[in-house]
């Protein structure tokens, strides 16, 4: 098999785990625990930005699988 099929098979993969984790992670209200650090707190807010920028890299690996092994003309 193609490195870049493999590539594209396994980023499809990661890209459909990444949408079913997501889905089921805003679907919790309370998006879980919120983290103290100092003065900082990390609660939902930051919960929920973190999630889309997962969801957006694992867009970008299964879009990058296109160009793997693309040969120059």
């Amino acid at each position: 098999m193609k490195k870049s099929k493999l590539f594209r098979i396994a980023s499809l993969i990661m890209l459909l785990m990444s949408v079913v984790f997501v889905f089921c992670a805003l679907s919790n209200p309370a998006l879980g625990h919120t983290i103290y650090i100092g003065n900082f707190s990390f609660g939902a807010e930051q919960w929920r930005m973190c999630y889309a920028v997962y969801a957006i890299v694992m867009l970008l690996f299964f879009i990058a699988s296109f160009f793997v092994d693309r040969k120059e003309r």
